[in-house]
């Protein structure tokens, strides 16, 4: 959700042409409570990396759990979260028109959906169709997100998105041809996101021409959902969770970066030992005790 609401306002803004700062500045409201003692020119500084965290980070509990849910998601405290299942199968949009819809009117609707998940016709819907009708609500998701990202940064308006466009309006004009320019004192140091960035960037870029299409954009952002950048997600989240730097994951570390992401979940023993068996029993498919 934060990610999510962070993008819509980035990409709002680009898109009008707008510094961006008002729309950002309202994204960092919401979390001033965190941050009261903190100055005008760490405001801004933040500001920044909050646009720039929205349009390059994944999730690494998505990668972590392997599939785009965690159980925490749809079994809070082990009760059935049924609002989980009906944005997973209408897609994060058009629930919110359904939750807002008389009860008669949103089963109608849900009844003529019902011919679009019956792949066979037989009358049935089996779960493999409903899986295959789950993730194309995710695809509309990723592609409705490409689409506003890529119309953000098409600066010259040519249906496509070079290297610099992306650069000029993700991190700055300054940075355009200086992506590794080391930082002034007191700035924040973005060299590392950058080059992560070019990485998926070139992986992204399908047929080489160093131009990102639209359906390019979709897997630059959501490089896990793609067979081609996959890898780029995994060694991302590899880098994040390995801590002491071996290439592998412990599972103390692992434990360490899902309490880094909900430190609330320290004092809740019962899941914590859960995370801890689904790391061996899950994870770990070799039992050396390491990703």
């Amino acid at each position: 959700w934060y990610q999510r609401r962070v993008r819509e306002a980035v990409v709002s803004t680009q898109s009008t042409g707008s510094s961006g700062i008002n729309a950002e500045y309202g994204m960092y409201h919401h979390f001033q409570h965190y941050f009261k003692q903190i100055n005008l020119s760490h405001m801004l500084s933040f500001v920044l990396l909050l646009a720039v965290l929205a349009t390059t980070c994944h999730s690494r509990s998505a990668i972590r759990s392997g599939v785009a849910a965690d159980e925490n998601d749809y079994m809070p405290q082990g009760e059935h979260n049924s609002d989980y299942d009906h944005e997973a199968f209408l897609g994060h949009d058009q629930k919110a028109v359904y939750d807002n819809l008389p009860a008669p009117e949103a089963k109608k609707r849900l009844q003529d959906l019902i011919p679009h998940l019956d792949e066979d016709g037989d009358g049935q819907i089996t779960v493999d169709e409903l899986h295959d009708w789950i993730k194309k609500q995710l695809l509309v998701y990723i592609m409705d997100d490409a689409n506003a990202l890529h119309e953000g940064n098409d600066v010259n308006h040519d249906g496509f998105v070079s290297w610099k466009e992306f650069v000029a309006t993700t991190y700055g004009l300054g940075f355009v041809d200086n992506e590794q320019k080391a930082p002034e004192e007191g700035e924040f140091d973005y060299r590392q996101m950058i080059l992560r960035d070019y990485n998926k960037f070139i992986s992204a870029d399908a047929n080489g021409d160093q131009f990102l299409s639209v359906d390019e954009m979709a897997s630059f952002i959501h490089p896990e959902e793609f067979h081609h950048t996959r890898h780029l997600a995994i060694e991302e989240s590899l880098k994040d969770l390995d801590r002491n730097g071996d290439g592998l994951v412990s599972v103390d570390e692992y434990m360490a970066d899902l309490l880094a992401d909900e430190e609330e979940l320290m004092n809740d023993i019962e899941l914590l030992e859960r995370e801890r068996r689904k790391f061996s029993e899950q994870h770990d498919t070799d039992k050396d005790g390491f990703l």
